[in-house]
């Protein structure tokens, strides 16, 4: 056979090996861009994968030597657990099917069902239409303020300004309040009455009575007067009249669950808990509690990852009832969950979670992991209930190779400052 013969039949032979081996590293460098960890030839090595259960073991004994050293906490009563974020492999566990108050950890439960019912995409909307016509400074018809019950709005005067620049002096006809909440937000009766101060809370979130107060003061300074009597409550309307859109804002979701991770804002919390219910039983034709909505989405979220909500108890969305119960092992599995699921991860990673160093986001971390090894390694959420002597942290962690860890703790009867500081200990075991 000819020399030329022969090396044209390699080539064939070739082929195939190449375009195989062409497409799996093509697929290798596509798993490690989206997951940050090891391609599918890493998993495959023994010896990589013997190295990585070495290094697991190695930090279990690690934290399990947090136990004993000293620090003013009652070891006894700490539910911890670690794993492996993409196996789901367990580092450590201790009591992590004890039931605990998670404190404001129920926050991530909160991020969660509302990331899985109403969607990342999901807005609160805020607008003002005319129904009728204008003519000069006289609007002839209804003014209707559509009102979610938006967490982040802190006047109304933006609304009021929007129908003055409209050119609207005279409202022949009436002001319709269409609002998502009409009561006050409070706390929980579980928890302390000044947890929720009313004096701290948006003026969507104050109660009907207080918008139509702040309405009528407004409309009353811009000089814009009105013959209806009063305010008119939203009804189904059937009338042709021609609708004008006269103003309209709304704040994306994220926009809400940052500061309520970042910064554990209570208010906004329960705030997203109640928009939960208005908007879903809207859609069901329900008459579900906010907290219901939780404890059925953890439910569901506990069933499908393998465990059980067994003994839950859910009273509200920020975790300032001390009645509250979950587990360790659920906020990891949770939090799992969320890695596997849609578009949590990114929400949560690059935009809701505190972390350490970070100018934006430390928030309630503030004073805590400062040192340089923390930042970008640490995205979790904290909690602290004085009241029961009680501090939580839960989120995931980077280790120096890049392996992500996702872990939950909770301490509970011990002083507040030791306990986090056994977490930072925890903390700086994970990113080694």
């Amino acid at each position: 056979m000819k020399k030329s013969v022969r090396r044209g039949c390699a080539v064939i032979l070739a082929l195939p090996i190449l375009f195989g081996l062409g497409y799996f590293l093509t697929r290798y460098v596509r798993y490690s861009s989206l997951t940050g960890q090891p391609g599918p030839s890493a998993l495959s090595d023994p010896l990589r994968m013997s190295r990585d259960s070495a290094q697991l073991a190695d930090l279990g004994e690690r934290i399990d030597g947090l136990m004993h050293q000293p620090l003013r906490i009652d070891t006894a009563t700490i539910a911890l657990e670690v794993c492996d974020l993409r196996t789901g492999a367990t580092v450590y566990s201790r009591h992590a099917d004890r039931l605990v108050a998670p404190a404001s950890c129920m926050k991530l439960l909160t991020a969660t069902t509302a990331l899985n019912l109403l969607g990342r995409h999901h807005a609160y909307v805020t607008q003002v239409v005319g129904r009728g016509e204008q003519s000069g400074s006289v609007f002839r018809g209804d003014i209707v303020l559509q009102l979610d019950d938006d967490p982040m709005l802190e006047s109304l005067e933006p609304l009021v300004d929007a129908i003055r620049q409209h050119g609207i002096r005279s409202i022949e006809g009436d002001i319709v309040l269409d609002l998502m909440r009409s009561d006050t937000l409070r706390a929980h009766p579980t928890a302390a009455v000044w947890d929720i101060p009313y004096n701290r809370l948006p003026i969507l979130l104050k109660g009907r009575q207080r918008v139509e107060q702040d309405l009528r003061y407004l409309l009353a300074a811009k000089g814009i007067t009105w013959t209806g009597d009063g305010f008119a409550e939203a009804a189904p309307r059937t009338d042709t009249r021609p609708v004008t859109l006269i103003y309209r804002h709304e704040t994306p979701l994220a926009d809400v669950l940052a500061p309520m991770l970042i910064h554990s804002s209570n208010i906004k919390a329960d705030a997203l808990c109640g928009h939960i219910e208005s908007v879903k039983n809207r859609q069901f034709g329900l008459n579900l509690s906010g907290d219901r909505w939780l404890l059925a989405q953890a439910q569901i979220i506990a069933r499908q990852m393998g465990g059980s909500a067994d003994g839950f108890v859910v009273n509200d969305g920020s975790g300032l009832s001390p009645d509250n119960r979950l587990t360790t092992h659920f906020l990891v599995q949770l939090l799992c969950y969320a890695y596997a699921h849609g578009e949590m991860w990114p929400v949560l990673i690059d935009e809701a979670l505190a972390t350490p160093g970070h100018p934006e986001r430390h928030g309630s971390l503030l004073g805590r992991m400062s040192a340089p090894k923390f930042r970008q390694k640490v995205f979790v959420k904290t909690g602290t209930l004085t009241t029961r002597a009680l501090s939580s942290l839960a989120g995931y962690a980077q280790t120096a190779n890049g392996r992500w860890l996702v872990f939950a703790v909770v301490n509970e009867d011990s002083p507040v400052m030791e306990s986090r500081i056994f977490q930072d200990r925890l903390c700086a075991e994970l990113v080694q």
